[in-house]
């Protein structure tokens, strides 16, 4: 057997929990953070919150687009 080959490939789906958890943390940091951006700006104190819950939903529903799909 050659060394580049892998003696145990990994399946298809393998990463797929890493993945599901780095889109629900990415929504809600890049989402709470223009949140917090906009409450600097507008000198107001909620739109964190409405950027965290926006960003959670958002992820939620791109992975269900994108996995909830399967037959």
């Amino acid at each position: 057997m050659s060394e580049n080959q892998d003696p145990k490939p990994s399946p298809p789906n393998s990463g797929d929990g890493w993945r599901v958890l780095s889109y629900l943390i990415g929504g809600v940091l890049v989402y709470g953070g223009i949140g917090f951006g906009l409450d600097l700006l507008f000198g107001t104190q909620f739109l964190v919150v409405v950027g965290i819950v926006l960003g959670a939903g958002l992820s939620i529903l791109m992975l269900h687009f994108r996995y909830g799909q399967r037959s």
